[in-house]
């Protein structure tokens, strides 16, 4: 699995000669022609097709299994697909991605002790409407609560209570 062509990193789809999204059987099917044609004992006297048929079998031991086929195909996109050649992500302020009249980053981090943090600066009419509308939220719950506890019927009076009771006339009319 070691063996790598002449040409640069092992593709093992390049080696067996299929596309990247060829099935497990067209991949079983181009490796068996390589290993008749490519066979040490059909060459016997040829060590650059030993050195092929070495590689197609560790191509081929690659992309049978389905985990070590998927871990390469993610490795291969990420080091070789079209995202590979970005330079950094755009929160970094990195001016060869962003531009230099590129918006700032979301959030501004302070990246060490010396270095000024911008403060926002509040509106304080926007805090006075905040003040002016929690206290008209508090009034209203207040005329709510008075509401309540004036429409509540005080409890019947008992012998010997001073607080404040509803006087219950009795039923026999005396």
């Amino acid at each position: 699995m070691d063996a790598e062509p002449v040409g640069g990193p092992f593709d093992p789809y390049l080696v067996l000669g299929v596309s990247s999204l060829a099935s497990r059987e067209e991949i079983r099917h181009a490796y068996r022609g390589l290993a008749r044609q490519l066979h040490p004992d059909a060459n016997a006297g040829d060590p650059a097709s030993a050195v092929r048929f070495a590689q197609a079998t560790a191509a081929y031991e690659l992309l049978r299994d389905d985990a070590r086929r998927r871990a390469f195909d993610l490795h291969r996109a990420a080091s070789h697909g079209p995202r590979s050649q970005r330079v950094a992500p755009a929160p970094t302020g990195n001016t060869s991605v962003r531009g230099p009249g590129a918006r700032p980053a979301h959030r501004p981090r302070e990246r060490d002790a010396g270095v000024v943090q911008v403060v926002r600066e509040t509106d304080e009419l926007a805090v006075l409407r905040t003040f002016v509308k929690l206290g008209v939220v508090a009034v209203v719950l207040f005329v709510i609560a008075v509401g309540i506890l004036t429409m509540r019927q005080p409890p019947d009076c008992a012998p010997g209570v001073s607080q404040p009771c509803r006087i219950v006339e009795s039923p026999s009319g005396g």
